[in-house]
C-alpha cells in the first residue's frame, strides 16, 4: 500500500471518532434511592412516638438501693450569755426549708437566767417503733413490714420504703397539706379489688392508703412533713427515697 494511501485512511478515521456521539448521560436516581436518602438524613422523633399509655417506670435488676445524700443531723450546742443577761424572753432559730428556702421560728420563753451556766440547745434524735396490728416480724433488722395484701407489701427503714408489689407503676404525684404522694399503677380489666388504709406509727411515712378505681390502682403515702423524694423501680417492687 502506497503512502498516499495510508495517510487518507489515517484522517478518515479521525474523523469517524471525532463525529461519534456523546455519551449518554446517567439516569436520574429512582424514588426509593431517594427516599432512602431522606430516610438516612432524617432525624429521629423525640418523644412524639412513644406510647402514652406505657409506663414510665420500668423495672431493674437490682438489689441495694441507698439514698443519694445521708444527713449530717445536728445533735446539740451550748450557747453562752453575757455577764449582764438576767431574764430570757425568747429564741429564734433560723433554718432551711426542703426546697432550700431561709426562715426563722420564734420560741418565746420567760425565766431568770444565770450567765454562769451555758444554755444548751439539743436534738432528741429517738427509735421509733411501730404500733400498727397489720404488721408480720421481717427477718431484717431494722425493718418495719406491714403485709395488707399479698401483692402490696410494704417494708420501711426510715426514710427509705420498699413496696413489693407485680403492678407497674403509671405515675406519681407528690401533694401538700399534708404532704403526701400518690403513686398510680396499671391495673388489668379484671383485677382484684383492693381498699384499705393503715397507720403505721413511725416517723416519715405516717399513713397508707390503699384504693382500687376503675383502670388503675392508687396508693397514698401521707408524710410528716415536706421531703423531695426518688422513685427506683426493681425487679419485684419499687423504693420510695424520701430526701
Amino acid at each position: 500500500m502506497n503512502t498516499r494511501k495510508i495517510l487518507f485512511l489515517s484522517f478518515l478515521f479521525v474523523a469517524i471518532l471525532n463525529a461519534a456521539p456523546d455519551p449518554l448521560p446517567s439516569p436520574p436516581p429512582s424514588s426509593s434511592t431517594q427516599m432512602q436518602n431522606l430516610q438516612t438524613i432524617t432525624p429521629p422523633l423525640v418523644g412524639g412516638d412513644r406510647d402514652p399509655f406505657q409506663p414510665m417506670l420500668v423495672p431493674k435488676d437490682s438489689i441495694i438501693v441507698t439514698p443519694t445524700y445521708k444527713p449530717n443531723y445536728f445533735k446539740e450546742q451550748n450557747i453562752t450569755l453575757p455577764t449582764t443577761a438576767r431574764r430570757i424572753n425568747k429564741v429564734v432559730i433560723g433554718y432551711q426549708n426542703v426546697d432550700g428556702s431561709m426562715a426563722e421560728k420564734n420560741i418565746v420563753l420567760d425565766g431568770d437566767v444565770d450567765w454562769h451556766f451555758p444554755l444548751r440547745l439539743v436534738q432528741d434524735i429517738q427509735d421509733f417503733h411501730a404500733k400498727e396490728v397489720i404488721k408480720r416480724p421481717d427477718p431484717t433488722p431494722g425493718v418495719e413490714r406491714f403485709e395488707p395484701y399479698h401483692e402490696f407489701i410494704f417494708k420501711f427503714t426510715g426514710k427509705k420504703l420498699f413496696v413489693q408489689t407485680p403492678f407497674l407503676i403509671r405515675r406519681d404525684i407528690p401533694l401538700g397539706n399534708p404532704p403526701k404522694i400518690v403513686l398510680d399503677f396499671i391495673k388489668d380489666e379484671l383485677g382484684t379489688y383492693f381498699n384499705k388504709d393503715f397507720q403505721t406509727a413511725l416517723p416519715y411515712f405516717k399513713f397508707v392508703d390503699i384504693k382500687t378505681h376503675e383502670d388503675f390502682y392508687r396508693i397514698t403515702l401521707v408524710l410528716d412533713g415536706k421531703y423531695q423524694y426518688e422513685i427506683s423501680p426493681e425487679k419485684d417492687g419499687f423504693w420510695v427515697l424520701l430526701q
